[in-house]
């Protein structure tokens, strides 16, 4: 790699030459010599100088500013990944039984309470959901359905704690209000140089799609694939290895929850009672607000009338997968009408890995969704003097989530990391430990701290961020 010379650094070679010849010229500030015959080609050579080196670092990942490392990425079709919108589930409530049942369309807007600078955030329901007399909350003492909501601006200003939706900005005739009872999570501003760096750097080190690297270079340049791992019939991690001949399954961290067509299930004379959905495979996190009803039964409830089972086959989590509805104490004959989500980059992705150019030959390329697995966070801290509790408790939920939220797949989560991100934010004095609460929810599965009172996350799955609760001692 070539030297680069300053400016001085020319001066003084120029100098030096000319002594060299002539011992006895002036060369100092001032005289002609210094000033049209060696500064004034000096400045033009530094400034060649100057190009060089941008031209040198604008090649390297380490080195480019942000304007070159985004445009090296463009030249391998890798583009820096973009805000994330935040996703969440809130639940519309009713205080008197509706007379009939009430629909919240797809598209409903909703807000959260104005910050300390009069800001609020606002979300748009993702899923169209009804509200009946069969929706009564016998914990809240109101009639309440959920709803998946997306933030309508990208960024991690969307995320939100427990409590914070206040408001109906399209009102709907017979609700009351809206509330979360658990945090937004997901949203996330740009990417930053650190990782778009890596990324471009894996990119440049290997780019043939027929191997493991390539496979993963190919999807990670999707900006809703936040993470990857790839296995084949002979190759990856043993426990995700499909034994068909050409198998290669790619694991995808990443979600675009879209709500599926609806459908109809109509319940048979025998067993098995069970649907299994067209679209593939169903986004467990928003099953709070999918919608059942029954042309008898009404509005089904789960784990009362009906429950979702996950596919474990070896298609589990691909659009070749068998996720289901499994009904029971419902009658012969009986139609149900089934709205749902799904993960839709599933397929997208596999449409695109099928396509010509990039299909390998003899290849059994299967994309899958990697699991979930909320796990919930209860501490208690201890704040320091002149902050406000409130505050500390909505930075700790942040941090915390987000934290979650980082983990790449079948990474370990240990509890003295999350104890290190509580005790670092600002404004807390010390946490306890260990966590009063440190598992997966019950909603996605059940793993428990091993023995040295962490997690350890299957090979097919990542940690997000579940429950987080806050506790402030005195």
């Amino acid at each position: 790699m070539a030297v680069i010379k300053s400016f001085q650094d020319i001066v003084t070679a120029m100098i030096r030459f000319l002594y060299s010849s002539r011992p006895n010229v002036d060369t100092s500030p001032g005289t002609f010599t210094r000033d049209v015959i060696i500064d004034a080609p000096s400045r033009e050579v530094e400034s060649l100088y100057l190009d060089l080196n941008r031209t040198s670092n604008a090649q390297s990942p380490d080195l480019a500013n942000t304007i070159d490392i985004e445009q090296l990425g463009r030249n391998f079709q890798l583009q820096r990944r973009g805000p994330l919108k935040t996703t969440g589930i809130v639940s519309f409530y009713s205080f008197e039984a509706p007379a009939e049942t009430i629909t919240i369309s797809r598209g409903t807007t909703v807000a959260s309470k104005a910050s300390p600078d009069g800001t609020s955030q606002q979300y748009v329901t993702t899923q169209d959901v009804t509200l009946g007399v069969t929706n009564f909350n016998g914990d809240t003492g109101r009639y309440e359905t959920d709803a998946p909501v997306r933030a309508e601006v990208a960024g991690v200003n969307g995320n939100i704690p427990p409590g914070a939706i206040a408001a109906i900005l399209d009102p709907v005739a017979g609700v009351a209000g809206v509330y979360n009872f658990n945090a937004f999570t997901n949203g996330a501003d740009f990417e930053t140089l650190t990782n778009f760096r890596s990324r471009v750097k894996s990119v440049i080190t290997g780019n043939n799609v027929g191997t493991t690297d390539g496979y993963y270079q190919t999807v990670t340049r999707i900006t809703d694939v936040l993470d990857a791992r790839i296995s084949s019939s002979d190759t990856g991690i043993e426990e995700l290895r499909r034994t068909d001949v050409g198998a290669v399954d790619i694991y995808i961290r990443g979600l675009i929850s879209a709500q599926a067509p609806s459908e109809v299930y109509t319940v048979p004379v025998s067993a098995p009672y069970e649907f299994v959905t067209s679209k593939q495979p169903i986004d467990l996190l928003a099953a709070d607000s999918f919608s059942l009803i029954g042309s008898v039964t009404g509005t089904l409830v789960e784990d009362t009338h009906y429950t979702i089972v996950q596919d474990t086959s070896k298609f589990a989590g691909s659009v070749r997968g068998s996720d289901k509805f499994v009904f029971t104490g419902l009658s012969a004959g009986e139609e149900v009408t089934i709205v749902y989500s799904y993960n839709s980059l599933i397929e997208s992705l596999q449409l695109y890995m099928e396509d010509d150019s990039r299909k390998v030959l003899g290849a059994d390329i299967l994309v899958k969704s990697a699991i979930p697995r909320q796990i919930n966070v209860v501490c208690v801290i201890r704040t320091l003097p002149g902050y406000a509790t409130t505050d500390v408790t909505t930075s700790v939920i942040t941090t915390v989530t987000a934290f979650l939220n980082s983990y790449t797949i079948g990474e370990e989560v240990q509890q003295s990391d999350v104890l290190a991100s509580i005790a670092n934010t600002s404004g807390v004095d010390d946490v306890t430990v260990p966590l009063d609460t440190f598992e997966e929810s019950s909603s996605t599965g059940d793993l428990e701290q091993d023995a040295t009172g962490n997690l350890i996350i299957p090979a097919n799955s990542y940690a997000v961020a579940g429950t987080i609760t806050v506790n402030v001692r005195t």
